[in-house]
């Protein structure tokens, strides 16, 4: 059995070979976005590899150097897309192979993430790690009766439980 889960760990590509969506509710919206029990601890102790970043639905990239970089399941784990400001867990060594194309801030939307360069992204991803190690994404549905509605909590590893990135 041990051998069949190495084998398919050897099959997956970028990101997914280190980071899983782990379910925690039968309806599939709950759950945490973390890293694999086969993930090598010397990627787990990468201060500077894995970053949480928010990005807008329309869009689907961040922007790095004035470049898109879109997110894709190579280079990303993304949460929820049922609302407009999305959260992802973010394989930098990936993106950074990822094809640029050029950005015109004209495109932009309200949450279109920018950044100056890959460093700045380094230095965001070390904050996360000196906060709580190896970044992690909680995702919680509350659903409200009265309305009949269901919203979505995040909790990343880096923030206070009681302080939510985003509620929506």
């Amino acid at each position: 059995m041990a051998q069949q889960t190495k084998n398919q760990t050897n099959k997956l590509q970028g990101i997914q070979r280190y980071y899983t969506r782990t379910i925690q509710s039968e309806h599939g919206n709950n759950y945490y976005i973390e890293p694999r029990e086969t993930c090598p601890m010397y990627i787990l102790n990468s201060d500077d590899r894995f970053v949480i970043v928010t990005f807008d639905k329309d869009d689907n990239y961040i922007v790095v150097k004035n470049k898109r970089y879109y997110l894709n399941k190579y280079n990303s784990i993304k949460a929820t897309d049922k609302i407009q400001q999305r959260v992802a867990i973010v394989d930098l060594d990936e993106l950074q192979k990822s094809k640029a194309y050029p950005f015109s801030s004209k495109f932009s939307h309200r949450f279109t993430s920018s950044f100056e360069s890959f460093d700045e992204l380094k230095k965001l991803a070390m904050k996360q790690y000196e906060r709580n190690g190896v970044p992690f994404v909680k995702q919680v549905a509350i659903y409200d009766e009265k309305t009949a509605t269901c919203s979505y909590v995040y909790e990343p590893s880096f923030g206070n439980v009681t302080d939510p990135i985003i509620a929506a």
